[in-house]
């Protein structure tokens, strides 16, 4: 983030109408945040300033990202979250905790200056479907950086050492800029190097990935979702500065869940109470997959307005999924 003094300048600036102080001004922002090793932000801006501004899509962001040479695959997405703190239904204690990584973040160079580090690594665990990657998505839109998805599926290799040799070359692009760094379904490659059903490769991922931790000094976020925090080496737990637990959602924060999915549509929003029972189970994605649903009636029948049927008939279709997912696991 620019410094205040910047922005003040900046204001001022274009308050005045000063066209040469506005772009000496926003100039030296635009170098102020390359300082601060945020290359793709300040290229970002120049072109803004320049008027040659489009928003990069997922492809040419990916360009000469990282590959897996069996595979072939990427071993890594770049994109822009479109996702703020307004799209999560959270409690309060977990929106605190992830408003202090963003306010610690911000002020990255203040706490160094004084000794203290930010919080760079954080550990999201619990149920799935419970908002973990939307929250790491939520953070970076908050913050304003990039994020680095890191595929699992591209980064684990079946040839001998090559796993380890993929958790490098992520780490190596990430040094190019400041990221979010997030690592889905993480416990693929942090499990615990004591599993007796583990061969002795895990143990070489699990090395490779606390040294490339240790090692990494970007100024960046990295962020570690798993719904298998059990199966986690202990080494891996120590290495995150903070942990957050997501749970399943309260029965209010499933009704604001309804009503903030839902707000494109009128209806009976209090009809979903007298389902709660049936909604036990239910994660935030259920949730969600239950508005989805009656969406995508109420386009097809055209219109605007859904009922209590519309309700019920969504949360029956719903329930059966969920029942069916509990009995395959």
């Amino acid at each position: 983030m620019a410094r205040a003094d910047l922005l003040k300048k900046l204001f001022s600036s274009f308050k005045q109408d000063n066209k040469e102080m506005f772009y000496a001004v926003a100039s030296e922002i635009i170098e102020d945040e390359k300082k601060k090793n945020h290359g793709i932000l300040a290229d970002d801006l120049k072109l803004i300033l320049n008027g040659n501004y489009q928003k990069k899509s997922i492809n040419t962001l990916s360009e000469n990202t990282p590959r897996d040479k069996d595979k072939d695959m990427p071993l890594i997405e770049v994109m822009y979250p479109e996702k703020y703190f307004s799209d999560l239904i959270l409690s309060d204690n977990r929106i605190i905790q992830l408003e202090q990584i963003i306010k610690e973040f911000n002020n990255w160079e203040v706490l160094v200056s004084n000794g203290v580090f930010p919080t760079r690594r954080a550990l999201f665990y619990g149920p799935p479907g419970c908002g973990k990657t939307l929250a790491a998505q939520a953070l970076a839109g908050e913050i304003g950086i990039p994020m680095l998805y890191v595929r699992f599926d591209a980064l684990i290799s079946s040839y001998l050492g090559e796993t380890a040799s993929n958790i490098s070359k992520v780490f190596d692009y990430a040094k190019k800029d400041s990221w979010l760094i997030f690592f889905d379904e993480f416990d693929a490659i942090g499990r615990s190097r004591n599993d007796s059903t583990e061969h002795g490769e895990i143990k070489r991922v699990v090395n490779a990935f606390l040294q490339q931790i240790d090692n990494y000094k970007g100024r960046s976020l990295i962020i570690a979702a798993t719904n298998f925090e059990q199966s986690l080496d202990y080494a891996i737990w120590r290495r995150f500065d903070e942990t957050i637990r997501f749970d399943m959602p309260s029965h209010d924060e499933k009704m604001k869940l309804f009503e903030l999915k839902m707000k494109r549509f009128k209806g009976p929003v209090h009809v979903l109470e007298q389902y709660m029972n049936e909604l036990e189970m239910f994660s935030h994605s259920d949730v969600e997959k239950v508005c989805q649903i009656i969406m995508k009636q109420c386009i097809l029948d055209g219109k605007k307005i859904y009922t209590k049927n519309d309700i019920e008939q969504a949360v029956k279709k719903q329930e059966k999924n969920v029942s069916l997912r509990k009995t395959q696991y």
